[in-house]
């Protein structure tokens, strides 16, 4: 029994073997198809393009380098979460007539005893009718395999016709200065008067409308009440004004002013009223 469990814990390793090869294969040539159209040996042909073996340059080295590479790191990660291939579980998994025996009789394999013994050739028994080529994956295998012939087949045609896309690594590094220098402008503060301590621009757009046929500017501050300021957008007339009589004023027109006064005050109260009413709408227009 303990050969035929080695022998069946080697095949299980194997085929973890198998998954891991072809996901590498699968990996490497998406990462290097991807890296050919988008021409990232210009990358490094500008620092370093010399021929090392015929028509390979350094360049075209380090890119398949690459690739390898980090297909390499990312099957590690994949593979270094799942557990170690536990042929017990396995096993049993599959053939019901094994589970708690073959644990069993591994444990108790060295005992020298009736029940023990018993219980070890029937065990060795079935391990020889377990069939180990079941517990291969295919389906996991060809999927992987196909995918790679197709962009293998995808790289040659690439290869043959010098397809490359335009968008190169040096566009790539453009984009990311240009969207390095939006995000630290963002992030600036807005700039504040010394003053006052507010924003600089404190005032919303302005609108034009008209009022009784003369245009008007309105000018509505956000945040400050919802009092309007009105501008006139049309050309002022040059406008000469004269400044007012300091004191004392015209006596003569106070004099005017006090007579029509007291001559509204000797009217009756119906034509007092009257007259107030007059003087009400005259105001309204």
């Amino acid at each position: 029994m303990d050969k035929d469990i080695k022998k069946i814990s080697r095949i299980f390793r194997r085929y973890r073997w198998y998954y891991r090869i072809t996901d590498f294969i699968l990996l490497f040539t998406l990462f290097y198809t991807i890296s050919y159209y988008f021409n990232v040996v210009t990358v490094f042909s500008q620092y370093m393009e010399f021929y090392v073996i015929g028509t390979i340059t350094l360049d075209k080295i380090i890119v398949v380098g690459l690739c390898g590479l980090i297909s390499m790191v990312l099957v590690i990660l994949l593979y270094i979460r799942k557990p170690p291939v536990d042929p017990f579980g396995m096993i049993e998994s599959r053939y019901g007539w094994m589970i708690e025996r073959l644990q069993t009789a591994w444990d108790n394999r060295y005992e020298d005893n009736i029940v023990a013994s018993d219980l070890i050739e029937q065990v060795t028994n079935r391990l020889k009718q377990v069939n180990v080529g079941s517990f291969l994956n295919r389906k996991h295998i060809v999927t992987r395999l196909l995918f790679s012939l197709i962009l293998t087949a995808s790289l040659i045609g690439l290869l043959t016709t010098q397809t490359h896309s335009d968008f190169t690594p040096q566009d790539i590094a453009q984009i990311i200065e240009k969207t390095a220098d939006n995000i630290s402008n963002s992030a600036l503060p807005n700039q504040t008067s010394k003053e006052s301590g507010m924003d600089e621009d404190i005032y919303g757009e302005t609108s034009v409308a008209s009022l009784s046929g003369e245009s008007i500017e309105l000018l509505i501050i956000p945040g400050l009440g919802t009092e309007v300021t009105i501008r006139h957008t049309e050309q002022e007339d040059d406008i000469q004004f004269v400044a007012s009589q300091t004191y004392p004023v015209d006596i003569s027109a106070s004099a005017a002013a006090d007579e029509s006064y007291q001559a509204i005050l000797a009217l009756s109260d119906q034509d007092s009223d009257l007259v107030k009413e007059y003087a009400i709408l005259r105001s309204k227009l």
